[in-house]
C-alpha cells in the first residue's frame, strides 16, 4: 500500500484516541507528523541498497516487505531526547508511544522503487542511510507552525520526533528487496554472481 500523508496521520491520531490522548490540538500534530513524515520519508534517495546477484545492466529495485521498525524503540529514542531537552509532561510519553506506534504501522506498508546498474536479477536490502535528523525536525516544525500550533515547546517536541524516527529507521536495513531485469550475456563459465552492488536510484512511494 502506497504511503500518503493522510494515511500516517490517521494512523497516528487513532493511537492517540486509543491512549485516552484528548488534547485539543491532537488532531493538528498528527496531521503535522504525517505529512512531515510523508515528505521526509519520500525524499529520492533517502534509501541506499546494497545487493547480490547476477551481472546484468540495469536492475529494477522493488520492496518486498519492510520489518525491523519497532515503536518501543522509536519511542524510546524520543524519550532520551525528552530527556536531554528537559522536556517534561505528564503526558509526554503517552504521546511519543502512540506517534510511534502509528508511525510503524504507516512505514511497515511503504512501496520501495529504484535501479541499479551492473546487476541484472537479485536480492538485498535497504538502509535510511541518507536520514538526517535536523531535516526531518525542521520539515515538522514547519509543519507545526503551519497548523498553528505555538506552545513553547514545539521546536524541542519536534525534535524529539524526528530524532526518535530518524536514529530508528537508519540503526539497520529496514526494508528487504528484490532486483529484476536482464542478465549480462552469459561467459564460458556461467552467469558472473555480483556482491555488494549499490542503487543508483531509490524512491518511496
Amino acid at each position: 500500500m502506497a504511503l500518503s500523508s493522510g494515511g500516517i496521520a490517521n494512523n497516528i491520531y487513532a493511537q492517540f484516541m486509543r491512549s485516552r490522548l484528548t488534547g485539543r490540538n491532537n488532531i493538528d500534530l498528527a496531521n503535522a507528523v504525517g505529512m512531515a513524515t510523508y515528505m521526509f520519508v519520500t525524499t529520492p534517495n533517502i534509501v541506499t541498497c546494497t545487493l547480490s546477484g547476477t551481472m546484468g545492466p540495469i536492475g529494477n529495485i522493488n520492496s518486498i516487505v519492510t520489518l525491523g521498525i519497532v515503536p518501543a524503540g522509536i519511542s524510546g529514542l524520543m524519550m532520551g531526547q525528552a530527556a536531554s531537552k528537559k522536556l517534561t509532561g505528564r503526558s509526554i510519553s503517552t504521546i511519543f508511544d502512540a506517534a510511534s506506534l502509528g508511525l510503524m504501522i504507516s512505514l511497515v506498508g511503504l512501496t520501495l522503487t529504484g535501479t541499479a546498474a551492473g546487476i541484472g536479477v537479485g536480492t538485498g536490502t535497504g538502509t535510511f542511510s541518507a536520514a538526517v535528523t535536523d531535516i526531518m525536525s525542521n520539515i515538522l516544525l514547519s509543519q507545526e507552525v503551519s497548523k498553528y500550533l505555538k506552545g513553547r515547546n514545539n521546536v524541542d517536541l519536534a525534535n524529539c520526533i524526528a530524532f526518535g524516527l530518524v536514529n530508528h529507521i537508519k540503526s539497520a536495513p529496514k526494508i528487504t528487496v528484490a532486483v529484476t531485469g536482464a542478465i549480462a550475456p552469459v561467459a564460458p563459465t556461467g552467469p558472473i554472481a555480483v556482491v555488494s552492488v549499490p542503487s543508483v536510484f531509490t524512491k518511496i512511494s
